[in-house]
């Protein structure tokens, strides 16, 4: 299309071109290259990698997927002062994600020596149902055996395991964050307002909170 808008209509052109999916370049529709007399060159290199953009998808996403788990996990196995404790050090100032979550609950204090003992509870507990999570791992590969999965069968996650799946990296919805942020101001804000499960009183949980 950009040569033709050149060659033919004689307009400066430009073809912005983004990574292409490792899924369908293994799998029965091939990479995206181009398949006729034009193609992009060398296609290996751009069909392999090229940025690096949706690497750096699927690793935000699965931090994101592994905070999930780990903190229902914390949560489960530790008293309410030894969880907060972990969230908020003492003699440590809090982030400014963990300020917006102190405004999202209403609580005054904003260092922990202000904060009464029913606000730690509220502020530490997210209390994630493990039934409603929506965040899934991802992988930029067709692997129909991980459509569906069990995690956390080791003994040291004491019984914590449950059921999920791996979608691929192309679907996660910080790649489509990616493509709808105008800078990276943007793009942190439309992140942390991601709801990835709700809570048992059916709050919705987001990765802010996380």
């Amino acid at each position: 299309l950009a040569q033709s808008l050149s060659a033919h209509l004689h307009k400066q052109t430009i073809a912005c071109i983004r990574q292409p999916s490792m899924g369908p370049t293994f799998g029965i529709k091939g990479g995206a290259a181009g398949g006729g007399y034009s193609q992009v060159m060398p296609m290996d290199e751009f069909n392999m990698h090229l940025t690096g953009d949706i690497h750096a998808i699927a690793t935000a996403h699965n931090l994101v997927a592994a905070a999930i788990d780990t903190r229902i996990f914390h949560e489960a196995t530790q008293t309410d002062e030894a969880l907060f404790k972990r969230l908020c050090p003492p003699g440590k100032p809090l982030p400014q994600v963990m300020i917006r979550r102190l405004e999202k609950l209403g609580i005054a204090g904003r260092t922990p020596e202000e904060m009464a003992p029913e606000d730690r509870v509220r502020f530490a507990r997210l209390n994630i149902d493990p039934g409603t999570i929506m965040w899934n791992r991802v992988l930029d590969m067709n692997d129909r055996f991980l459509r569906k999965a069990t995690i956390g069968q080791s003994p040291t996650e004491k019984g914590m395991a449950r059921e999920t799946k791996w979608d691929i990296t192309v679907a996660s919805e910080i790649m489509a964050v990616l493509a709808l942020a105008t800078d990276l101001s943007d793009l942190k804000s439309r992140i942390g307002k991601i709801v990835i499960a709700y809570s048992v009183d059916n709050v919705p949980v987001t990765v802010d909170d996380l």
